[in-house]
């Protein structure tokens, strides 16, 4: 006879912060997704960014963010996410923009940017139209906006000095 398990009680949780330990529980964090395939083998990339930016809360751009993320990876797209100062950040293949536009705008769960580094005219023309389907509910960045202007740095040093 194969010998029993003892069964476990769970673990109570502390009520002093319960909000926290609700949006632990169910993965609204970024950092709590597991990446789905490998970005290492992805040329260029593309970020798509929900922000967080006071119109919604939180925990609904978060839910969002959550819920095209899972989409996403059912599909197979090659995922990984994190949390910045812009917003929860997705970051995929450009050649799988197009299918995720299609398959987040069923769901009503678009980002609010698409933000691409330099990349070819041909892919730039393929993107914008990808996005131009949803009539100006995303907007396209071109660029890294994580670089930091040395004028603003500059600026910054000057006014803390």
């Amino acid at each position: 006879t194969m010998p029993r398990r003892p069964w476990r009680r769970p673990v109570p949780v502390a009520a002093a912060d319960e909000s926290k330990q609700y949006l632990a529980a169910w993965g609204l964090d970024p950092g709590q997704w597991r990446p789905v395939g490998s970005l290492g083998t992805v040329g260029e990339r593309v970020t798509l960014v929900w922000r967080l930016d006071g119109s919604n809360p939180a925990d609904d751009v978060a839910l969002r963010a959550r819920r095209a993320y899972d989409r996403l990876g059912e599909l197979g797209v090659t995922i990984a996410a994190d949390g910045t100062d812009r917003g929860i950040e997705v970051m995929l293949p450009l050649t799988r923009v197009e299918l995720a536009m299609r398959a987040l705008g069923e769901w009503s769960i678009l980002p609010d940017v698409v933000l691409v580094n330099d990349i070819r005219a041909d892919e730039l023309r393929r993107l914008r139209r990808s996005i131009a389907a949803w009539r100006g509910r995303i907007e396209l960045e071109i660029g890294t906006a994580t670089e930091s202007d040395p004028v603003a740095d500059l600026r910054a040093r000057v006014r803390t000095s």
